[in-house]
């Protein structure tokens, strides 16, 4: 691969990293090999959002677990001092689970890239020892994941170690404001997530997160137009401080270099955890 075609695959990916947050993919770790010269280290996944994670619950354990209520939904996530709390039906254990997505996000987990399938994988490794140790209805207190049991008289779950009710929110507060505090919680979520994992500003965040939307929603429509990719390239300039002559004109170090100082990172975070740890791109 070229220098040209590096340092623009470098610039995209700032974009490109809002789209999911922080999170990787689901659907088969990479734990086969040595994938291309990685080493195993300790990883976590901060971006990893409750879909992503589910998904991957399905994958290691041959089952069809489904999420119930999302963070957003649950009526724990609301009590002060608590985390985001979702729950899901447990299919392999055939019983509803409610889990913080802030202890799924913090769990260490060894392999050579981030991957929600090793994430879920150490999750059921310590459900494991917890039951094993006695605790079958999750850890001791509730405050990282427990059994929860439906009401069918009140419509509700309540947890069976911590005592707390997960109920559906949006079913008793306005639907209309619920969403848009929804929608404002994500957004402030996943620019947190990137803020943390790439060394950014929060406000830098923020603008990586809205430019990803953007892209996004021009996505959705159909393949980019040149239009589109001059305003992508205009908001890349101004997110990155990298102008298209600088592409040709800038070796990969001092792109990058430039890229960094512009975003207040550095260059060791973009090349050795932006870029890899999101697309197994080595510059």
């Amino acid at each position: 691969m070229t220098t040209l075609k590096k340092a623009l695959l470098a610039s995209t990916t700032l974009a490109l990293v809002a789209c999911n947050g922080g999170g990787t993919s689901s659907g088969g770790s990479n734990t086969g090999g040595n994938n291309g010269g990685a080493v195993l280290q300790n990883l976590t996944s901060p971006g990893a959002t409750v879909d992503a994670f589910v998904d991957s619950i399905n994958y290691i354990d041959g089952a069809s677990s489904y999420v119930e209520l999302y963070e957003d939904e649950a009526y724990r996530s609301y009590e002060a001092d608590q985390e985001e709390w979702f729950v899901i039906w447990d299919d392999k254990f055939g019983e509803y689970k409610a889990v913080s997505l802030q202890y799924v996000r913090a769990i260490v987990y060894v392999d050579y890239v981030k991957n929600t399938d090793s994430l879920a994988a150490e999750f059921r490794a310590i459900e494991s020892d917890d039951i094993a140790y006695g605790d079958i209805n999750g850890d001791y207190y509730g405050d990282d994941y427990e059994v929860v049991d439906y009401d069918s008289y009140t419509d509700s779950f309540w947890g069976r170690n911590s005592g707390f009710e997960y109920e559906d929110e949006a079913e008793t507060t306005d639907v209309n404001l619920m969403a848009a505090e929804a929608e404002q919680l994500k957004f402030f979520k996943k620019a947190s997530a990137v803020s943390y994992e790439f060394s950014v500003s929060l406000s830098k965040a923020m603008s990586i997160v809205t430019l990803g939307s953007k892209m996004e929603s021009m996505k959705s429509s159909g393949d980019l137009s040149s239009e589109d990719m001059s305003v992508i390239a205009t908001d890349l300039q101004k997110l990155t401080g990298v102008s298209a002559a600088d592409l040709v004109s800038l070796d990969k170090e001092q792109i990058v270099e430039k890229a960094a100082a512009e975003l207040g990172s550095t260059t060791a975070a973009i090349e050795q955890k932006l870029l890899p740890g999101l697309f197994g791109i080595s510059l």
